[in-house]
């Protein structure tokens, strides 16, 4: 590992912030300007109370309350602080999450926020993660408006609006929620709070529960609709709405403290002052001014540069910027990137001198954005919690709606359980990834959901969910062609021997045995390639397909990064049967932080990648915007390969001097296998010996070139299948230019 300092030392594994950057920027973990944070976050009571997609939401006061979107339920109120900067995507640390920092004044069990059609709590999920049915309960998103937060939902068929708020008054502090109603379609029951051992009464609209310790918990409402009131069943107050109750706004109120004070609580039963207003105000009217840097390195050919767009480190909030998805708008002259902590950034005035960007935070307080994709000049970002679809509702830069497009996929408390990338296919449909639950060390995974270790396709509408493909342990970054076929990576541990590219087929397996999600496992077919742990990938990146005549010969390729080795590659591919194999080489140019996401500009036709510094990258920087571009000039570089049993066939973007290119001593090779066990990655082993350790040098015995002088057939003595097989050669085109280079493939069957 370079310039970086972590708690574990773990392969193939993606993703824990550069410390040094954190501890220099201590203060944007968290900030203090936005009303939410989306994470998994720990209660104190009642018992294990955990919302694995919540909301941390700023009441005022110095209050907080968390509501959990999966059960609909305000699972804590809290006064004296936030949520500690304990987790993965915050500190750094592994095997955490964030819980609530100050004193707990009410809680609500992990269940259902709202009772099911027959008035019930019980949990209806076959395992306690991911949503509740949608004929029972659908989050919706939620609405910001400055300070404060609406939330949105349906239950039971009623739509809902919540905005919780605070009040202060005599020394005390009050939690207020105030609700704006829809005609009542079916008799709703919610729970509101309940005490540890409390027993209780409810009468004229105020619930009280007591605690053996003599701690009282107080709720009252306020404008309740006709029919609807509180109700106590055992330690827990219960608010009832009766079917066809009227469209109406209404206040609820909880308070927690000793029964000296409760005299104090009927001062802060009074209606709530709200105007549920949907926009308001922009957090962020400043932008942030960068200028970019031409031709930060180039190939020795001179065929392609990377240009640098300096992203908004240097920012007035001290926020983190750790880019993890790119996307353009229709005019290619803006683009826009989502953060690992949670913030869009909107970045206009690309053009070729890159001498005037502008930026501007779009939206923040997600739940560890790791992919975005714009449709229709939409943006839309694949989270831990949900796919999100935002909407600027006053046009004033800012998304003032967050819309849950889709959260009906699973996650856990585990910490490595990241959602990897988005895209879509020609017919609109979402594509993106999600890890297995590693453990804390890497090896073997935590409690194995529904969902992890899948690739999903959610439908163009974002109502139905499904899994392509199963068996990944850390996919971070897929690809999908203008046809519709999908690739994916994904990194080095168990059951998987070292980085492989996946060509994806519909209900295929993968190979993390952990992770497929059938019974019995499915058969493995082996991935396109395998990439060499220590040379060429140990840690991947996404793919894209180059669509446009505006980058070179390579129209109709697939390129992939490496966020491990901060390169870019172009992938050779070959069928033989029902297998696909083939190799990479390597683009020579050097990116300013990790390559993680490319993204083809519509406009100018060049190729953008982003990047962040986390562990197991040779990245420079916390993060980066680098675009590659190609210049006009001609590339001499190798662009195809096959292998059949005359041996291996490279061929070349340009002629070979004739001499140079068959002279079997202008290349050399080795060649080798690894291991696929349920243990952490693997050693390298002989191909002609798969009990003996190392590496096999290859023995080239001869060299043909083709008629048009760009393809040469390489003879190689015990030509086999190999999963990882390096060749290297120098050579010189036909016009004397120097090709000095390799490639790296996997041979799965010889045709």
């Amino acid at each position: 590992m370079k310039r970086l300092t972590v708690f574990f030392t773990v392969s193939g594994c993606l993703l824990l912030g550069s410390l040094r950057a954190q501890a220099a920027n201590r203060s944007g973990l968290l900030q203090e300007d936005f009303p939410f944070q989306g994470a998994c976050i720990s209660a104190k009571f009642p018992g294990h109370n955990v919302a694995m997609k919540g909301l941390a939401i700023r009441v005022g006061n110095d209050a907080n309350v968390l509501f959990d979107t999966e059960l609909l339920r305000m699972a804590a109120g809290w006064t004296g602080g936030y949520i500690t900067t304990k987790g993965v995507a915050l500190d750094g640390e592994h095997g955490v999450h964030p819980s609530i920092d100050g004193e707990q004044k009410f809680g609500a069990a992990q269940l259902p926020g709202w009772a099911d059609n027959r008035g019930e709590f019980a949990d209806p999920r076959p395992e306690p993660f991911g949503p509740l049915p949608d004929d029972w309960a659908h989050w919706d998103g939620l609405y910001v408006n400055g300070p404060n937060v609406v939330l949105a939902y349906t239950v039971h068929g009623t739509k809902i609006y919540e905005q919780p708020s605070s009040a202060a008054k005599d020394g005390q502090i009050a939690f207020v929620r105030t609700f704006k109603t829809e005609k009542v379609k079916e008799a709703l029951l919610m729970a509101v709070c309940e005490a540890e051992g409390a027993t209780g009464n409810a009468e004229n609209n105020v619930a009280r529960l007591t605690t053996p310790d003599g701690k009282v918990t107080a709720v009252g409402g306020v404008d309740l609709p006709k029919g609807a009131g509180l109700e106590v069943l055992g330690n827990r107050v219960l608010m009832r709405l009766p079917q066809g109750a009227p469209a109406a706004t209404f206040t609820l109120v909880i308070w927690s403290g000793s029964a000296v004070d409760l005299p104090k609580f009927a001062g802060f039963l009074k209606p709530a002052v709200v105007d549920f207003a949907k926009g308001g105000p922009a957090h962020w009217p400043r932008e942030v001014a960068t200028k970019g840097v031409l031709e930060t390195s180039r190939t020795p050919d001179g065929a392609y540069v990377t240009d640098s767009l300096t992203p908004p480190i240097d920012n007035p909030w001290r926020r983190r910027v750790r880019f993890s998805g790119l996307d353009f708008f229709s005019d290619g002259k803006r683009a826009a990137l989502c953060t690992w902590d949670g913030d869009i950034w909107i970045v206009s005035d690309i053009d070729d001198r890159l001498e005037n960007l502008k930026w501007r935070r779009f939206a923040s307080g997600m739940y560890e954005t790791l992919g975005l994709k714009i449709v229709d000049d939409v943006i839309y970002t694949s989270g831990r919690d949900q796919l999100t679809r935002y909407f600027d509702l006053n046009n004033d830069g800012e998304a003032d709606y967050y819309e849950n497009f889709c959260n009906r996929y699973t996650s856990t408390e585990g910490f490595h359980e990241f959602v990897f990338d988005l895209q879509t296919d020609k017919d609109g449909n979402f594509y993106f990834a999600k890890a297995g639950p590693v453990n804390p060390g890497g090896a073997g995974f935590q409690r194995i959901a529904a969902n992890a270790g899948t690739l999903m396709k959610v439908s163009k509408d974002g109502k139905k969910l499904e899994v392509i493909a199963t068996g990944f342990r850390a996919p971070n970054g897929i690809g999908v062609s203008p046809t519709g076929q999908l690739t994916t990576g994904d990194n080095q541990g168990t059951w998987v021997p070292t980085d492989p590219l996946n060509w994806i087929r519909p209900g295929g397996f993968y190979g993390v045995v952990d992770t497929a999600h059938r019974d019995p496992v499915p058969e493995f077919k082996p991935p396109l390639m395998w990439f060499a742990y220590r040379e060429y990938d140990n840690s991947t990146g996404g793919q894209v397909w180059v669509t446009t005549d505006q980058w070179g010969p390579f129209k109709g390729e697939l390129l992939d990064t490496s966020y491990g080795k901060c390169a870019l590659y172009l992938i050779m591919k070959q069928e033989v049967g029902d297998l696909m194999q083939g190799g990479a080489v390597k683009f020579p140019v050097r990116f300013s932080s990790s390559a993680m996401r490319p993204r083809f500009n519509p406009r100018d036709g060049q190729l953008y990648v982003a990047g962040l510094q986390g562990w197991q990258t040779e990245a420079a920087r916390i993060t980066g915007l680098d675009r590659v571009r190609y210049t006009g000039k001609p590339v001499y570089m190798a662009r195809d390969l096959k292998v059949d049993k005359a041996g291996v066939q490279i061929t070349f973007t340009q002629p070979l001097d004739p001499k140079e290119a068959v002279d079997p001593q202008n290349y050399s090779g080795r060649r080798w296998n690894n291991h696929r066990t349920s243990s952490y990655g693997s050693d390298d082993y002989s191909v002609a010996d798969d009990n003996r350790k190392g590496r096999d040098h290859l023995n080239i015995t001869g060299a043909r070139l083709s008629p048009d002088g760009k393809t040469v057939t390489l003879s190689i003595e015990d030509l086999r299948p190999a999963m990882v097989e390096i060749i290297k050669f120098s050579l010189k085109a036909k016009d004397g230019t120097p090709i000095n280079s390799e490639i790296q493939h996997t041979i799965n069957a010889i045709p």
